[in-house]
Formats: structure tokens, C-alpha cells, sequence
């Protein structure tokens, strides 16, 4: 059982087609594995077994007459308790929503579905997404499997721990400021942001702003590829759609040897506090993008002019969240009812300011990246924190990757050396908007080196 939740997704979606591995089978191994670790790590909200096990019947049974689902057959994949699950209670961390079932699938979970994926749970989100501490009235904390005195991050810290553990082969999260790629980079798995409408977000309860998005996570780069050729794709009630020509991802597992162009790297970017051994592990970078062929640079993103408007993008989410979902306040967390009280004290000037900063550094962004193809920096600035530190009151700096969403830019956290306490350290990579393909295929590349 151990031996198959130990697989690739890819290898295991493999075994399946060539009908070596059953989806009962599969799915029997990761219900094991999620008993052995389930209790220590807390990575689900809810779990549906019942419900998995009658999926994975009717895949076999197709199976057995040479038909399969799609590129997912069989493959047991966590969601994040902030999208809505046809018959699969969803919360969004909230105690105003602990028995709400939806009676739909959001747009990307029916994709999933539609290719085969066998939905186990849904996996621990801070109340509605809104902090950097996996923690909720609801399920409690997550913890992280390789240590489980720290800290998954967040806001998909079920969803990476889930990954971690062996208790899912694919995960998806959402991304409004690092919540796929910081719990990605302290789990040791990967965690992707993609070019805004790549993956259609819907409902959306900001259907005119690209800032929060969904995103596949996995164990590796191949996987996330697999996942993200689902999931990806136009729809039209998305007023924010992708609207271009869809990223070719299918050849992208075998990356040429040697590529050509320009990298920036920084290890202590927009000024932000890097721990040593983090920095010590992501300098290593440089070495390894020279030796496939790149030319690196000492440089990053204009980004650091957005770090004074993060409290006016973070209240904004919280009252579009609110007004949308309509949440009983006297049930709301602390982290929560903080920004949306703040958000309220905002003035009309403070939203014109940070439109105008967001206008001109897009302007300075799309200047960076005519000199570089990738920027790459450190995911996290430091080491994963106390588990048991309490939400609301969490003072890691997190400007490392709350900046890319308010320009929209594909960016992916990638497993990369450890820091000082044996925890992993990741590797984050960005790219101009909508070279989603081409950031993958270099991820790729340097996992491949990693991986030897």
C-alpha cells in the first residue's frame, strides 16, 4: 500500500491505464495512508470514502471495457475547502458554513471530475483563505508531516500536507498571496500561480479582479503539468478569462538539456530579511541555471513599491468575500474580522493610491522582463514557524510572494536544498504573464538537474 501512495501521480495515472493498479486499489492505499497520518496532521475538513469508493468502482468497471475517464483515471486528489463540491460539504473555514453542501462543483473541481479524479476530501484552509497560519473554528490546525511541531503556512496547508503525506496524489489550492507556493515550499512539494484566467475561477466572488486564483499542487513538476492540462481552459461567464491561445503542456516533461536566456536571481528580494541557510540554499540556483545555459543576473521585479498597499488588497478581498458569502460575523475568527474591519476604515484616496503604485509598477515590470525571461528568489524568507502559533498574529514576512498577484504573473515554488532546521526550502520562479508553458518547461529543468 505504502508503495503505491510512494508513486508519481504520472506513474500511477501510468499503472492505471495499463490496468497494473485498479482505481480501488489505488484509492484503498491512500485511505490507509490517511489513516496512519490523518490523526497527526489534520490536513482534511472533510473526508468521503463512501463516496470515493462508489467513483473508483464505476473507473474500474470502465476500465474493464477499455474506457477511460481522461488523464486523471483514478487518481485520488484533494480539494481545497474553499471551492464548492457537489454533495461534499464545503466550509471556507467558517462556522457560518460548518454544515453547508453545495449542489454544484466550482468550474475547475468539475473539470478534475470530468477527467477521471477520484475526490477523496477536502483539504484545511484558514477561514476563508484569509491568513498565513492553517487554522480554523471548524477543523483546527494543520500540521506539517515532516515535522509536526510546525507550521504548514497557508491558506492551502491541507492541501500541501495532504501532498506531503502520501494522503493524495493531486491537490489543488488558490493563490491570492502565496497561499499555493509558501505551504508548497515548507512541505517539500510544489505549488503554481498561473497567469491569471488561466484556470477558470467560478463562482467568483471577485469576478472582475485576477488577484485570487486556483492552482494545481503536486509532489513534481510532471505532476502539476498533468493536473494543469485539466484544469486549464476558457470559460465563458469568466469576464477576466485567459482569452489566448491555451499553453501546450504536453511535451513538457522532458525539457531540452540546454536552453538559452537570461535569469534574475536575488536572495534577499524587495529588501525582505532572508534566513541565512534559506539564502545558502537558493544561491545554489545560480551554479545550476549557468550549467543548462542560462546567463544570470543579481536583479528582481520592481515589485517593492506594492508593500504598502497589502493591507488596502487584503481588506478589499475580505469585503468582496463577505459581501458575496454573507458570513455571520459573531461566528467569524479573529484574522478575518480584522480585515474586514480594517478594510472598512479605508479611504477612497488609499484605493486611488494603490491603483495608481499597481498601474505604474506593471508599466516597470513589463520593462524587467524585455531584459529577463525568469526571476527567481527564495519562496520563503525564513523557516516554518510554531504550529500552535494563534492566528491573527502571525509577523512572518511575506513579501516574497504576496507581490506578484496584483500583476497577475505566473510564478511556481519548486522544492530546492534545506534550511537550518532540516526543513525544506523553496525555489520560487516567476515569469511575464501568460508564459505559464515556458516557466514549467524551466522548472522542469532544474528539478530533472535535482533529481539527477
Amino acid at each position: 500500500m505504502t508503495d503505491i501512495t510512494a508513486l508519481t501521480a504520472g506513474d500511477m495515472a501510468d499503472k492505471l491505464r495499463s490496468r497494473e493498479l485498479s482505481a480501488r486499489e489505488v484509492l484503498a492505499a491512500h485511505k490507509a495512508q490517511t489513516g496512519a497520518r490523518e490523526a497527526t496532521v489534520n490536513a482534511f475538513v472533510t473526508l468521503d470514502w463512501d463516496a470515493a469508493e462508489e467513483r473508483a468502482a464505476e473507473l474500474d468497471a470502465m476500465a474493464a471495457r477499455g474506457e477511460f475517464a481522461g488523464p486523471l483515471h483514478g487518481l485520488p486528489v484533494a480539494i481545497k475547502d474553499c471551492f464548492e463540491t457537489k454533495g461534499l460539504r464545503t466550509t471556507w473555514g467558517s462556522k457560518s458554513f460548518e454544515n453547508h453542501v453545495p449542489d454544484y462543483d466550482a468550474l475547475h473541481v468539475a473539470r478534475l471530475r470530468n477527467a477521471g479524479a477520484v475526490i477523496t476530501g477536502k483539504s484545511n484552509t484558514p477561514e476563508f483563505t484569509l491568513s498565513g497560519q492553517t487554522t480554523n473554528l471548524v477543523a483546527g490546525t494543520t500540521r506539517n508531516p515532516l515535522n509536526p511541531q510546525k507550521s504548514v503556512a497557508g491558506s492551502s496547508g491541507g492541501a500541501a500536507a495532504a501532498l506531503a503525506a502520501g494522503m493524495a496524489a493531486l491537490a489543488d489550492g488558490s493563490d491570492l498571496g502565496g497561499s499555493t507556493r509558501t505551504p508548497a515550499a515548507w512541505c517539500g512539494v510544489v505549488g503554481m500561480r498561473p497567469t491569471s484566467g488561466l484556470i477558470p475561477y467560478g463562482p467568483n466572488p471577485a469576478p472582475f479582479d485576477g488577484l485570487s486564483v486556483p492552482g494545481p499542487m503536486a509532489r513534481n513538476v510532471r505532476d502539476l503539468v498533468l493536473m494543469l492540462e485539466v484544469m486549464q481552459g476558457n470559460a465563458a461567464c469568466q469576464p477576466l478569462g485567459f482569452w489566448q491561445s491555451l499553453p501546450r503542456l504536453g511535451g513538457l516533461e522532458d525539457p531540452p538539456a540546454r536552453q538559452t536566456g537570461r535569469v534574475a536571481l536575488s536572495l534577499s528580494p524587495f529588501g525582505a530579511s532572508v534566513e541565512p541557510s534559506v539564502q545558502a540554499a537558493i544561491a545554489q540556483a545560480e551554479t545550476l541555471c549557468r550549467g543548462l545555459g542560462w546567463q544570470t543576473a543579481e536583479d528582481a521585479p520592481p515589485l517593492e513599491p506594492l508593500m504598502a498597499h497589502q493591507d488596502v488588497i487584503r481588506g478589499q478581498c475580505a469585503l468582496q468575500i463577505r459581501a458575496a458569502l454573507q458570513p455571520d460575523m459573531a461566528l467569524a475568527g479573529e484574522s478575518f474580522r480584522t480585515a474586514c474591519a480594517q478594510a472598512e476604515g479605508r479611504s477612497l484616496a488609499e484605493l486611488i493610491a494603490y491603483q495608481a503604485t499597481r498601474a505604474r509598477v506593471w508599466a516597470e515590470v513589463c520593462a524587467f522582463f524585455e531584459r529577463y525571461d525568469f526571476a527567481l528568489w527564495p519562496t520563503a524568507t525564513g523557516m516554518p514557524f510554531s504550529a500552535d502559533l494563534r492566528d491573527g498574529v502571525i509577523t512572518e514576512d511575506w513579501r516574497t510572494v504576496t507581490l506578484t498577484p496584483p500583476m497577475e504573473l505566473p510564478s511556481i515554488s519548486i522544492p530546492f536544498g534545506q534550511s537550518a532546521d532540516g526543513m525544506p526550502a523553496g525555489l520560487h520562479i516567476t515569469g511575464p504573464k501568460g508564459t505559464d508553458a515556458r516557466l514549467l518547461q524551466f522548472a522542469r529543468s532544474i528539478e530533472r538537474v535535482l533529481q539527477g
